[in-house]
């Protein structure tokens, strides 16, 4: 190196994990050499400056010879061990397939945002392609799959190797394991409309599940949930067979004057009050009876 360079944001790029450094036939692959350029506060724009500027996740940002040759004497041939484990004919970089052909690195850039955010590297280590987690920490999962063409490209392959031909069957017991993988891709409405009614009920809704899921409710409101996520689901089912609480039969449910056993659970729990009695657009059923003020 020739002096240090400017300290910048530190700025890998999409194609780094999984290259083919080696340019020479036979030479083997070149060293790690993000550390010793972290260390030199060498930017990772210096190198890869088409990265600002690219619109495709097939661009080709690996550095060229004229790149290394702005800080490296690249025409001296007895330091090409520096960077070489050989010495062959010369050929240009290979490098891997992107997975992501209309990612757009320039409009990460416009936004402000360090490569570092996203492939890693500010400890010198050598960065890598971000997991599709990584990309959701800040772009949410679009049900049924839509928008996936603003990173991919028509053609690609997107259906991970794990969804075999025997997935369907089996694919429950993976989502129960890492659900967080699961949510990657897929929402809870494409769960919900696969599983809609009696198709594919869980192996908890035994055939006579109807009369006993009460227990399984309140015990374990949350997983219950995660299918059943709107209180409406309960209520419209619970009105139309007149279905009430059990506390609802009893004879000091409702008392004038100091509103008896509800007004006391009102006060107590009041938001299991309103999973059944609060409709969206309607007056609440409390000010049917209170009024307003009372």
């Amino acid at each position: 190196m020739n002096g240090k360079l400017p300290a910048l944001p530190i700025v890998p790029f999409l194609l780094i994990a999984g290259m083919t450094f080696a340019d020479t036939d036979g030479a083997g692959p070149l060293p790690p050499v993000h550390g010793i350029h972290f260390e030199m506060e060498v930017s990772c724009e210096t190198c890869h400056e088409g990265a600002l500027t690219s619109l495709s996740g097939v661009d080709r940002l690996l550095p060229r010879k004229d790149v290394c040759a702005d800080c490296h004497d690249v025409d001296d041939t007895g330091e090409c061990s520096m960077c070489h484990s050989g010495v062959a004919p010369a050929r240009p970089l290979e490098g891997k397939s992107a997975s992501a052909v209309n990612f757009p690195h320039a409009v990460h850039v416009a936004r402000e945002m360090t490569c570092a955010g996203c492939h890693g590297g500010t400890d010198g280590a050598e960065p890598s392609i971000p997991s599709m987690a990584a990309c959701r920490s800040c772009h949410a999962t679009v049900s049924g799959l839509e928008g996936c063409s603003s990173c991919h490209g028509e053609g690609e392959r997107l259906v991970p190797g794990t969804h075999d031909a025997g997935w369907l069957w089996y694919h429950g017991a993976e989502s129960r394991f890492d659900q967080s993988s699961c949510d990657n891709c897929h929402t809870q409405s494409d769960c919900q409309n696969c599983h809609a009614g009696d198709n594919v009920r869980p192996r908890s809704h035994r055939l006579n599940y109807e009369w006993d899921h009460a227990l399984d409710a309140r015990g374990n409101e949350f997983e219950c949930s995660s299918c059943h996520g709107e209180p409406s689901f309960c209520r419209s089912c619970h009105l139309e067979n007149n279905v009430l609480p059990s506390d609802h039969s009893r004879g000091d449910w409702l008392v004038p004057g100091d509103g008896g056993r509800h007004a006391e659970e009102g006060r107590f729990d009041l938001e299991s009050c309103i999973a059944c009695h609060d409709t969206d657009g309607s007056i609440p059923v409390c000010a049917r009876c209170h009024g307003e003020g009372e």
